[in-house]
């Protein structure tokens, strides 16, 4: 099952082939709201929704998959992972942590999945990355349990401004290189766990300009989902429509040799399989 912020209402999505078909969600005004009553949801709404009954539903009309709006507009944190992929600490020289590696990325870089930005510098990189959306939240959440923690997944793109991020000090800056404005664009849908089956195996898919800059399955990472949930929780709460960033494979910019990073002009897409796609065009 899919969530869609479309038309400033939220909004159940369904595939059909290649016609996307939508139907209103009733009584409540954004997807934030749904988050913020998500066991309530989850056991009387969304139960009783499938794929083929809003494809039925009288109220179904086809919808257009390039005007989906920002899913989640107001999370309270924006934890994120930082070399969580193998691969991505080997491409810079990064040792294998012991402990997931968490920053925070602010809620005011959040954007919608038609994304634009202006560059805040020379090194602005790619990273595209699986979303966890938090559902039920709480504190002190077990690896076995953390899955009932979970609403679903998104597609995100964590753009790094390499020099900011990397700054001379006793401590880097990851917070304030990854937060310029729209360097955190989400979408373009949320796909509920209960509608995502296998999410270890889906594949994630860097292109700029159309060239594939990343590609990696899920499992790669080092940390999976169940362990960050549980990790993150055991230190703060996570509170219903948290937003989890999860880590980017290899392939960034700042890896390659020589370095290439974003331009005026430069289009940069993310997709995961079956989560969709979201897009980023540089001014």
């Amino acid at each position: 099952m899919k969530l869609a912020m479309y038309n400033q209402k939220p909004t159940f999505v369904a595939f059909q082939n290649d016609q996307l078909w939508g139907v209103p969600i009733t009584g409540y005004d954004s997807i934030d709201d749904i988050l913020n009553d998500w066991q309530s949801f989850e056991s009387k709404v969304l139960i009783n929704i499938s794929d083929k009954a809003i494809i039925n539903d009288d109220n179904a009309e086809p919808i257009d998959g390039t005007k989906f709006e920002q899913p989640v507009t107001h999370p309270r944190q924006l934890p994120a992972i930082g070399f969580n992929y193998i691969d991505h600490m080997e491409e810079m020289a990064t040792a294998r942590p012991k402990r997931p590696n968490v920053f925070n990325k602010f809620v005011s870089s959040l954007a919608g999945p038609a994304n634009s930005i202006h560059l805040s510098g020379d090194t602005v990189d790619w990273e595209s990355e699986l979303i966890v959306v938090i559902g039920n939240g709480g504190r002190n959440i077990s690896r076995e349990d953390a899955e009932d923690a979970i609403a679903g997944y998104m597609v995100g793109q964590d753009i790094s401004d390499r020099t900011l991020q990397s700054i001379d000090g006793p401590s880097t800056q990851f917070d304030l290189g990854k937060s310029f404005r729209n360097y955190s664009p989400i979408g373009p849908y949320i796909s509920t766990i209960a509608d995502t089956d296998d999410i270890v195996s889906k594949n994630i898919i860097t292109k700029v300009n159309g060239e594939t800059m990343q590609k990696a399955t899920i499992s790669q990472m080092l940390f999976d989902i169940q362990t960050l949930v549980s990790y993150i929780s055991g230190v703060i709460e996570l509170y219903p429509g948290d937003l989890i960033f999860t880590g980017t494979p290899s392939g960034t910019g700042v890896g390659r040799d020589p370095q290439v990073f974003l331009k005026s002009g430069d289009v940069f897409t993310s997709e995961i399989d079956g989560l969709g796609k979201i897009e980023t065009k540089v001014n």
